[in-house]
């Protein structure tokens, strides 16, 4: 009896502290975001054994990169199926990933545009904390500047030294003040050369030497550190033996390619010139992805050898997805799943169980708010992102009926979108309503709106949108060919 109210004596001591007994020490958890740029999530293992296997392989049978380490992440941990970039391209979802708010909140709704600097960002909330923040790699937060190293626009980062604000390099140098870009043009300015790059000069390699620099060097106080890689993004080049390593495969068209059978939502752009499928960009691609992996598999090495492994939230994630030739498209900026749907894994054993699968909707703004939670750190500060820990620390897949919200990037609406576990509603400014149902048509080339059955789920996620746009301060929702849409979703009012 006596042995019990030590321990009880204990608990309260350590809950009033501000620590969490629930993590079975006094130590607060270190925290890993990994970002890749323009990542597939169709090229991770993991996900390719959630889907069918037409699906897991879209460009074509047999052709595949295998990603034991990102797999590691899932097995582990917790895979979110239908997690979405908040605004598909670089900029805003960053913002939103780093703040808990939705681009129109931060200052960067679009590319190259200036973070606000009197917001709260994860990096700031945690060094009142007690933790050493480092990023390293792209930031593309600061500005216009290119590279720019260690940008003045830093999101409230400590350690900073290897952070950039836009570019794709390839080949990177150290100095005796720190990074340089090491492939330069005619010029002498510089450019996404690749040329002799090798395991300590690529961009994959050289940031991942620097962030278990970071890790080591934050000894025992807590660490927030942010590895942004540059890649998958194109240009698609990488370094040898990657660059030859699926030279092999047969690449085939994914099968929306070059389809005239199905009309094309007007939201998504005419192009006058298609991009030619070609399959050495494909098989540069996933050199890139293994690349990743591998040195994935380097930090979680140097992780365990320092005993922080168990210790760590780690989170992978990307600001964005490549269609990878779907529907005739390169790269982002819909919300087409190529382009929206992104990679999230989480693995935290001590407050998450391994081999979850989360099949709610959870978008990038998501990030901050639940990595504080995670870790739990509590806040007066009022995310528009959702904290989901209690849903993966329960271990029962969420709760049904979520919705998470995306638009395009830019001052000017073009379109907004609302989804659910299953179903994605696009309203936009050129084109009637597009209802897609995943489990009917994964491949999104028949719109579901007015079809027999859909009323109920299109004025679910109307409203839904509605809700949002009034909470969130959305504009777009007032274009009036999106309101007119919303009225008719909202109405089920005949077409006109």
């Amino acid at each position: 009896m006596k042995l019990f109210f030590i321990l009880v004596g204990v608990l309260c001591s350590m809950a009033g502290s501000g620590l969490n007994p629930a993590l079975g020490s006094n130590e607060a958890p270190n925290v890993l975001l990994i970002i890749t740029d323009e990542h597939n999530f169709r090229t991770l293992g993991c996900y390719r054994s959630t889907l069918p296997r037409e699906q897991g392989e879209m460009w074509g049978p047999g052709c595949i990169v295998e990603t034991p380490h990102l797999d590691r992440l899932a097995r582990e941990g917790v895979l979110c199926t239908r997690a979405y970039a908040t605004a598909p391209v670089c900029s805003p979802c960053r913002a939103a990933m780093i703040t808990g708010l939705y681009p129109q909140n931060t200052g960067v709704p679009t590319n190259n545009e200036k973070l606000r600097s009197d917001i709260p960002t994860l990096a700031k909330i945690l060094a009142k904390r007690g933790y050493r923040t480092s990023f390293v790699g792209k930031w593309h937060l600061g500005g216009g500047g290119k590279p720019e190293w260690a940008p003045e626009i830093d999101g409230g980062f400590q350690n900073k030294t290897y952070m950039f604000n836009r570019g794709h390099w390839k080949k990177f140098a150290q100095t005796a003040s720190g990074a340089r870009v090491d492939s330069r043009n005619k010029s002498g300015q510089p450019d996404y050369g690749v040329a002799d790059a090798d395991e300590k000069s690529f961009s994959t390699d050289f940031l991942t030497d620097r962030t278990i620099e970071t890790i080591r060097e934050s000894a025992e106080q807590p660490f927030l550190t942010v590895v942004s890689y540059p890649d998958p993004h194109g240009p698609n080049t990488v370094r040898a033996p990657y660059d030859r390593m699926y030279n092999h495969l047969r690449f085939l068209p994914p099968r929306t390619y070059g389809r005239k059978d199905f009309p094309v939502p007007k939201w998504l752009g005419n192009e006058k010139k298609h991009p030619v499928f070609r399959g050495t960009q494909m098989s540069q691609y996933f050199g890139m992805v293994k690349c990743i992996d591998d040195n994935l598999g380097r930090i979680l090495t140097a992780l365990d050898k320092s005993g922080k492994l168990d210790s760590t939230i780690i989170m992978m994630t990307s600001d964005h997805g490549d269609l990878c030739y779907e529907h005739d498209r390169l790269n982002k900026g819909n919300p087409y799943e190529g382009s929206a749907r992104v990679p999230m894994l989480i693995r935290f054993p001590e407050r998450v169980a391994a081999g979850q699968t989360y099949k709610q909707p959870m978008g990038t703004v998501d990030v901050t708010p639940t990595i504080l939670g995670l870790a739990d750190i509590k806040t007066n500060h009022d995310f528009e992102g959702r904290n989901l820990t209690e849903q993966f620390a329960s271990g029962g897949g969420g709760k049904g009926g979520q919705v998470t919200f995306l638009r395009n990037s830019g001052t000017n609406p073009q379109w907004v979108c609302a989804i659910d576990e299953r179903y994605k509603l696009v309203l936009s400014v050129n084109d009637r309503p597009w209802l897609f149902d995943a489990e009917q048509d994964p491949d999104e080339l028949l719109n579901f709106y007015r079809r027999p059955g859909s009323d109920e789920v299109t004025k679910r996620l109307a409203r839904a949108l509605q809700q949002y746009g009034i909470a969130r301060g959305d504009h777009y929702l007032k274009h009036p060919a999106i309101a007119n849409s919303l009225k008719m979703c909202l109405s089920a009012t005949p077409d006109q």
